[in-house]
């Protein structure tokens, strides 16, 4: 079986079950790191489109899942806590 780890959006959110909206919202924030997580295919005025690497893409989104982990309890505003405490629960 051949595997190919350079691919096209489509192929990209087919594999690792993200939307579209979800893969550029990870390029903007630097999850996806342009010559490292892809590279654009053209030049010119006009933009190409992006080939991504699978492995490469995969491992950040493992990354980015482990930094972003929250702490039990994190979720809460201290005001909020405050006021739990207060009442006793």
């Amino acid at each position: 079986m051949i595997t190919q780890n350079w691919i096209e959006l489509q192929e990209l959110v087919r594999l690792l079950y993200l939307s579209e909206r979800t893969i550029y919202k990870h390029k903007k924030n630097q999850v996806f790191v342009a010559g490292e997580h892809f590279y654009r295919v053209g030049e010119g005025k006009q933009k190409g489109k992006c080939i991504y690497g699978l492995e490469e893409c995969r491992q950040a989104l493992l990354k980015h899942s482990l930094e972003d982990k929250k702490i039990k309890g994190a979720r809460y505003k201290k005001k909020l806590l405050k006021e739990f405490s207060s009442r006793g629960l």
